[in-house]
């Protein structure tokens, strides 16, 4: 297997990232692709469903996930952009070769509120200015 490079993307891209269950939110809804609920992301991460509901919103906002439909509150990963999806899937590797590297980054930043806009922020993909 070839070790995955940590590029200043990943890097930026796991430092944005506000928690590990974010993290393992967005690794395991990309791995099992679907519909996902509060109910069912809570029973898969072993947290309180409100908490679980609050995640899935704050990766709608991070551009990472989509509500599936207007009419039932279910999510499903669906990056903005296709670059997007591959930093996610670079991530995936990089986190299965460097457990406690990626979550020692995480857990470096200390303005958690914040942390969370950036996350929010760090994915809106603009023309880039030449």
């Amino acid at each position: 297997m070839n070790q995955e490079v940590l590029t200043d993307d990943l890097r930026r891209f796991i430092f944005s990232i506000p928690s590990i269950p974010h993290l393992e939110a967005i690794l395991l809804m990309r791995r099992e692709a679907g519909r996902w609920d509060a109910a069912r992301l809570a029973q898969r991460l072993y947290l309180p469903t409100e908490r679980a509901a609050a995640l899935l919103a704050e990766l709608a906002m991070a551009h990472i996930c989509r509500q599936a439909d207007a009419t039932a509150p279910a999510w499903r990963y669906q990056p903005a952009t296709d670059e997007l999806d591959a930093l996610v899937g670079s991530l995936e590797r990089y986190y299965g070769q460097n457990l406690i590297e990626v979550t020692n980054m995480i857990h470096a930043g200390t303005r958690r509120h914040s942390r969370i806009r950036e996350f929010a922020d760090a994915f809106r993909w603009g023309k880039k200015k030449p």
